[in-house]
């Protein structure tokens, strides 16, 4: 019942919201052989409704493929600035360089970060910025992954959801704790200084550098971006643990609350057969909360749930079990 009410609490909590005046912005976007997808964002963000000026600075990440190309075509919708990234330094990890160099090109104290497979709506840039008040560092915004039918498209889509639920619902009652490269806006001095700071790291250029910031600096935008989810085990599972290798660098306290769900859940699955019900309660707060906040998919929570928080009991493995080439 508490882990129920504990969904339920994230999908409910309020957002602040505000109408700050639109500022100038410089969106930042790396790209490593992006020629199929970058199109889809290009084109989404040449149709945002924005009332102050926006720059694009593409950082190519030792591009092979026409990515290049693709990008210098959309000079005449866009303001353009690109960047060709051909080696990285040994210390910095190459995505990290990438935003790092991108974001030293910005004329704009706002960056937005965001990955070159993500699309958005027309008011997406004005919901995030109009959040971008005085006092405010970073604003963060619901992404979705959506599936294309297999069960470990859906099931990678499913957990995303879930993790925009717990972060967002965190942030909304004043303890952020993470946003994701599907899109976040942040000053570009943090922003910076979170990338210098965590260079060495192969992930988490948002969430690391988000942890840096005074949590009442952090506000959440009513707007959500999407992308694909990975299609196969092996694109799920690599990109699941590179995500894990970020959580070794999470206060000790944040690590412990994280975890403590998933476990608590699994101690319900040996109660069961004393209170069958038990089986049904997490799973449909789950759901009943992703429909809240109006995730894509809300329903998968009622198949996939159990199988998820099996496959959580191994992450810690992922945490511990550290890998430099990716």
């Amino acid at each position: 019942m508490i882990l129920g009410l504990y969904w339920l609490a994230l999908a409910i909590g309020r957002a602040y919201d505000s109408n700050a005046p639109a500022q100038s912005v410089s969106i930042l976007i790396p790209a490593h052989n992006a020629e199929r997808t970058i199109p889809f964002l290009l084109q989404s963000l040449a149709h945002q409704i924005y009332e102050a000026d926006i720059e694009i600075i593409v950082a190519l990440d030792r591009c092979t493929d026409a990515t290049r190309a693709v990008v210098e075509s959309y000079r005449s919708l866009l303001s353009l600035k690109v960047i060709e990234i051909s080696t990285v330094p040994s210390f910095w990890t190459p995505k990290k360089y990438a935003l790092w160099r991108a974001a030293q090109l910005a004329s704009h104290p706002w960056c937005i970060v965001i990955d070159a497979d993500v699309m958005v709506q027309p008011d997406w840039l004005k919901g995030m910025m109009k959040q971008a008040h005085y006092g405010k560092y970073a604003v963060i915004g619901y992404a979705w992954l959506f599936g294309n039918g297999s069960i470990f498209s859906e099931l990678a889509a499913y957990e995303a959801a879930l993790v925009q639920l717990e972060s967002i619902g965190r942030a909304k009652w004043g303890f952020p704790y993470m946003s994701t490269g599907r899109g976040w806006a942040v000053r570009r001095a943090w922003l910076l200084t979170g990338l210098y700071a965590w260079r060495e790291v192969i992930s988490g250029d948002d969430d690391l550098t988000l942890q840096l910031l005074p949590r009442s600096s952090i506000a959440v935008g009513p707007v959500c971006s999407w992308s694909s989810a990975p299609t196969t085990f092996t694109t799920a599972y690599l990109r699941k643990w590179r995500h894990l290798q970020t959580a070794r660098y999470y206060g000790r306290t944040l690590r412990l609350s994280l975890a403590a769900v998933p476990f608590l859940q699994l101690t319900l699955f040996f109660l069961s057969p004393y209170a069958p019900w038990i089986l049904v309660i997490v799973p449909a707060a789950k759901f009943i909360a992703l429909g809240l906040i109006r995730a894509p998919k809300a329903y998968n929570a009622l198949w996939a749930d159990w199988l998820l928080v099996f496959l959580q009991g191994l992450y810690p493995l992922g945490v511990m079990w550290v890998r430099r080439d990716w």
